[in-house]
């Protein structure tokens, strides 16, 4: 009994730690201006890690600027150039690479001005922190998941972005883990950020490998990023072909729940926490916090045709089936929902 009360008592005061703590970082914004600078903005992985940090930041009181590099790392600099030259009280800057942001990102420590990465995939020189998913841990799920759908033999196309931090490291593990099948091969493509420009790849694969068969599977760094060889493989009727990718955007879902699709299974990211602990800890780092993990992980789990529902209703919410335009009674006819739905969370000391 003695031990209980004590335990409220406890969790009673943490809860009140955890409000008063929580108004002093928003009587330390409010009113200020707070930046988030986009490398680029052009899918639902961008648009909510933006979502995300902006509600957690204008519920704190604070103006919030976003900006969008159009995906010019040149571009994306001069724009947090630009918000440190205005005032602002602090950045979340999204996606970028590590030595290109330092730069910048020692300016805004001279301005006295804290930064939070998100989706970098390392820490960079002066960051409080960067803030991402596991990119590591969601590859080696996916790249599981693809490589046993193909049941460990066979040719798999590989697409990602050459250069792009987080992509290059998705790609590093599933080349580790192929390492331990001698009968997968590899064939590396190397593509721009263009879901066109990938399917005209795809196409001229599938026109060099006419015989089922021929071309096991298709890994991609991200679903935006495979769609295009999604549609090239239908098009050229070659269902055959296992493909995965990494991010759960609705893209991904739509690509997962359609009749006969040959998109196998993606990664899904809690993408809109992404954003707002990234405000969190940009806050925490305004009023005056200086310790945080390097590096903080939100969590992910696999999706697939066996537990599309549940894994589209846990990113989405219910009314996703609306937004997507595909009634759920018919992706439950479709696809027999058995899979569990496990979400993975990497554990920090």
């Amino acid at each position: 009994m003695i031990s209980g009360t004590l335990k409220g008592l406890a969790l009673s005061a943490a809860i009140g730690l955890a409000t008063l703590t929580g108004a002093a970082h928003a009587q330390d914004v409010a009113g200020k201006k707070i930046g988030i600078a986009a490398r680029e903005i052009t899918n639902d992985y961008n648009r909510d890690i933006i979502a995300g940090a902006e509600k957690a930041l204008k519920a704190a009181g604070a103006e919030v600027v976003v900006t969008d590099g159009g995906a010019d790392p040149r571009k994306h600099n001069e724009n947090i150039e630009s918000l440190i030259n205005s005032g602002v009280a602090g950045i979340v800057v999204q996606l970028g690479d590590a030595q290109q942001l330092a730069p910048v990102v020692a300016k805004a420590n001279a301005a006295g001005i804290p930064v939070v990465t998100t989706s970098i995939g390392s820490k960079t020189e002066g960051v409080l922190a960067d803030v991402g998913g596991d990119d590591a841990l969601m590859s080696a799920i996916v790249s599981r998941a693809l490589l046993s759908s193909i049941d460990y033999k066979g040719d798999v196309y590989v697409f990602w972005v050459p250069g792009a931090p987080i992509l290059e490291t998705r790609k590093r593990i599933l080349q580790a883990m192929v390492a331990d099948y001698p009968q997968v091969k590899l064939h590396e493509v190397p593509t721009e950020h263009s879901a066109a420009r990938v399917q005209a790849q795809m196409e001229d694969i599938l026109t060099a490998n006419p015989e089922p068969g021929s071309v096991a599977a298709v890994w991609g760094a991200y679903d935006l990023l495979v769609s295009g060889a999604v549609e090239a493989v239908r098009r050229n009727d070659r269902n055959e072909i296992k493909i995965a990718s990494i991010d759960g955007d609705r893209v991904g879902f739509q690509m997962l729940l359609d009749e006969e699709s040959p998109f196998v299974a993606t990664v899904v990211q809690d993408v809109p926490r992404i954003g707002s602990l990234a405000a969190e800890v940009l806050l925490k780092g305004i009023a005056g916090e200086k310790e945080f993990a390097s590096t903080l992980f939100t969590d992910a789990w696999l999706a697939t045709h066996a537990n599309g529902v549940a894994s589209a209703e846990k990113r989405w919410g219910a009314g996703i089936w609306d937004e997507m335009s595909i009634p759920r009674e018919d992706v439950e006819e479709r696809w027999e929902q058995n899979g569990e739905l496990i979400v993975v969370h990497p554990i920090l000391p």
